[in-house]
């Protein structure tokens, strides 16, 4: 497996880029996700993202996949939650750096918003229309990468 693409894992792991789903703003009356409830999004699901798959196992440690369909490298990490902000620390198999990304919510009415606040590349966020709305849709409850994982040869 090869670590050259797994510089361009980390914008998937948490950011959930999806096309227009970055158009949204944050509306004025929006308020902040407590810690609990940011990580009962996150605690025993899998994030489905676009090159990417990564399990956020409930003791804080992530596994995932790179690469579709093709598996090409394997990472894993940590994950942890500091008020409003989810924040993922993966290492891929054969590449030394420690990617981060993170990522901030907040609910106006049914909807929620999240912002991604920490780019794995150092890039800044886009504080006015960077807001997505499609996160819990892209997470599914249960472990979908550990079989995957092992099969590609995951530490």
């Amino acid at each position: 497996m090869r670590a050259f693409p797994i510089c361009l894992f980390g914008a998937v792991l948490t950011s959930f880029v999806c096309g227009s789903a970055w158009a949204d703003k944050l509306p004025k009356d929006a308020v902040k996700l407590t810690a609990d409830e940011v990580k009962a999004i996150y605690s025993g699901k899998t994030g489905i993202w676009e090159v990417s798959n990564i399990y956020y196992a409930p003791d804080g440690t992530t596994k995932g996949i790179f690469g579709k369909p093709k598996i090409t490298a394997t990472f894993k990490g940590t994950w942890s939650v500091s008020g409003n902000e989810m924040c993922a620390k993966n290492k891929a198999k054969g590449d030394p750096k420690i990617y981060t990304d993170c990522n901030k919510f907040w609910r106006s009415g049914k909807k929620l918003y999240d912002l991604w606040s920490v780019h794995y590349d150092g890039s800044k966020p886009d504080l006015k229309g960077g807001y997505t709305t499609d996160t819990l849709k892209r997470l599914k409850k249960g472990d979908l990468v550990s079989k995957k994982y092992a099969a590609a040869g995951g530490e």
